[in-house]
């Protein structure tokens, strides 16, 4: 099998050593106004992604390039904080900057206990107030464990749900879409009943004049739809190889999926959506979605049902994991900066989700947040993860606010699976590693299938 992520993090220390080594240049060699601004940015070592292991400090490159023609001194001052943003340590340094000049000044904590934290670096001088943005560092993230929130009757709740959708009748209607196909594929509309007789729709690329083909189901990011299975090189954020076989599916309430269910502009209102009961959640049904979705895959002659894959971003990294706890004919996952990981940790580490929830809880009259969180237990991630048992590869960006690191890795640290890895994008927010990993993810999808 290739290993993949050895080329992942030599391209990773390539580029970081490269950026820092044409700054060093531009400043040496680049003229620029008496009156320009200083520049400065907070960086992790060339050699390192900003995840630190146990017994390693953690450590911080601050640069700064004065392209004046005056001479800056002062006090930088560096704080690292937990996620709570809890002061855990300050270091100050004297810097005394000449014109033209770029300096690099290291920091380092040495954290107590595994998890994330948050540096900060403010210069202090009487001719300049330079600051950066705050970035977040991970350290000894293996040994994160979240709180369990569990509930006793969890199984049984899914199991429900399963029994429930076997005796929906799927009706599978499949429409051609000329203008979509061409010598190497056809494309077609897929339409199909799921849960509470919802009819649910995606876009199914089958190679032409193949058996045994391998295949992705794809499942949408939060308020994304498809109208459109493009090949990776027509589209490096989204697109699948030309060799696979696709279901690009629209859960309800998204892309052409929406007759029963439509949450308008505002699509956030959707993670909220019947949160007053388990029963009704929508993420009940968007399971149960993407579960109809492998079921129209599974009865597909063309392809090989040993070798089906899962994968999807965000909201679609969440439905994925879920789906792989929950459905053994899923052979891989592959899962891009998940949401719906530890709701808890993620409902004190955002103020998004929380601010959803409050609001529907001012619409909904007697719904507590307690409750709330308790529905959103049967919908955590981290409660799916010890069902695992294939091989999971996941994407976290490190600097996410929308779908935090940490919250990822309170699900990773309990997926089962022998054969699980993670691609850590030290400056990536919530788009994780773009086009880079998705070029990745499929490397390592194939290396396990087999093909060349």
């Amino acid at each position: 099998m290739i290993n993949f992520l050895e080329k992942y993090n030599f391209f990773t220390s390539f580029y970081h050593f490269l950026k820092v080594f044409l700054w060093s240049l531009f400043a040496l060699l680049y003229l620029v106004p008496a009156n320009a601004q200083e520049q400065v940015s907070l960086e992790f070592p060339a050699e390192s992604n900003g995840i630190f292991a146990e017994g390693k400090p953690i450590e911080v490159i601050f640069y700064f390039k004065n392209p004046t023609e005056k001479k800056i001194s002062g006090q930088l001052i560096c704080q690292f904080s937990n996620l709570q943003q809890q002061s855990l340590s300050n270091e100050v340094k004297s810097i005394e900057i000449y014109p033209k000049d770029l300096q690099a000044v290291v920091f380092s904590y040495q954290p107590h206990k595994a998890g994330f934290y948050r540096v900060s670096v403010k210069l202090e001088s009487q001719h300049s107030k330079a600051s950066v943005s705050p970035i977040t560092a991970g350290y000894a993230i293996d040994k994160i464990q979240a709180n369990k929130t569990i509930k006793p009757d969890f199984d049984v709740f899914w199991q429900n749900t399963l029994n429930e959708l076997a005796q929906v009748k799927p009706n599978y209607k499949l429409t051609k879409k000329p203008t979509l196909s061409n010598s190497q594929y056809d494309m077609y509309l897929v339409e199909v009943q799921s849960l509470d007789n919802i009819t649910i729709r995606g876009i199914y690329r089958m190679p032409k004049g193949k058996k045994n083909v391998p295949a992705i189901l794809q499942l949408p990011p939060l308020g994304g739809g498809f109208t459109n299975t493009q090949s990776l090189d027509e589209q490096p954020l989204y697109g699948v190889p030309l060799d696979f076989a696709v279901l690009s599916l629209n859960i309800r309430g998204h892309g052409n999926s929406k007759d029963q269910l439509n949450v308008g502009k505002d699509i956030f209102t959707y993670i909220t959506h019947n949160l007053h009961d388990k029963n009704k959640y929508v993420y009940r049904g968007a399971v149960a979605d993407a579960i109809r979705g492998l079921d129209f895959l599974a009865q597909r002659l063309e392809i090989d049902q040993n070798r089906i894959a899962i994968e999807g971003a965000s909201q679609g990294g969440a439905l994925s994991l879920m789906v792989s706890a929950l459905d053994s004919r899923i052979r891989l996952c592959a899962a891009d900066v998940p949401f719906l990981c530890d709701m808890e940790g993620l409902t004190t580490q955002t103020d998004w989700v929380k601010n959803e929830i409050d609001k529907y809880i001012k619409k909904y009259k007697g719904l507590s947040f307690y409750q709330a969180m308790v529905n959103l237990s049967y919908f955590d991630t981290k409660n799916f993860a010890p069902m695992i048992k294939i091989p999971v590869l996941m994407s976290t960006g490190l600097q996410d606010k929308t779908c935090p690191p940490a919250t990822n890795f309170a699900t990773f640290n309990k997926i089962k699976s022998t054969f699980k890895q993670y691609c850590v994008y030290p400056y990536g927010k919530h788009g994780g590693g773009g086009r880079e990993h998705r070029k990745l993810k499929f490397e390592w999808i194939r290396s396990w299938f087999g093909m060349q």
